[in-house]
């Protein structure tokens, strides 16, 4: 038994490279707290859901009105100069159909622009949201149960 969990714990590590909608529930993929939060049932190593959420805060920067991985959490954070968060349809008249894990939304190009002008940024978090046994993370900010 030792064996075969060994062998599951290796695949795992060895498949786990972002794409955590591969083995979560695209249907249960939500976007809470004005995009701060993601949550998502997901399957752990045993291939049991489990429920989690992540901070994105930490994860996603705003640069010059677009959104970019922050693997070093260095900022400035996309929730300090960016609005309208969310992965549903936009308020601007843009046809989202990326699916579930498009974040979008409008930033500050740092042009002085008024919030009426920062353009609408998108980002799909599938490539740096990672599933870990059944628990949401990005780069090393890992994620909690629901």
């Amino acid at each position: 038994m030792k064996l075969i969990t060994t062998i599951l714990l290796s695949f795992f590590a060895l498949t786990k490279a972002d794409d955590f909608l591969s083995s979560c529930d695209a249907s249960s993929v939500r976007l809470l707290s004005s995009g701060r939060i993601l949550t998502a049932t997901c399957r752990n190593i045993l291939g049991q859901p489990k429920c989690s959420r992540l901070d994105l805060s930490r994860c996603i920067k705003n640069s010059y009105g677009r959104l970019e991985a922050d693997a070093s959490a260095s900022g400035p954070f996309f929730l300090d100069q960016c609005i309208e968060c969310g992965n549903g349809p936009t308020t601007d008249g843009l046809l989202v159909g990326g699916g579930t894990t498009l974040l979008h939304c409008r930033c500050n190009p740092g042009t002085g622009a008024g919030q009426a002008g920062w353009p609408t940024a998108f980002i799909d978090l599938n490539t740096l949201v990672d599933n870990n046994n059944g628990v949401l993370e990005c780069f090393k900010v890992k994620g909690s149960a629901c």
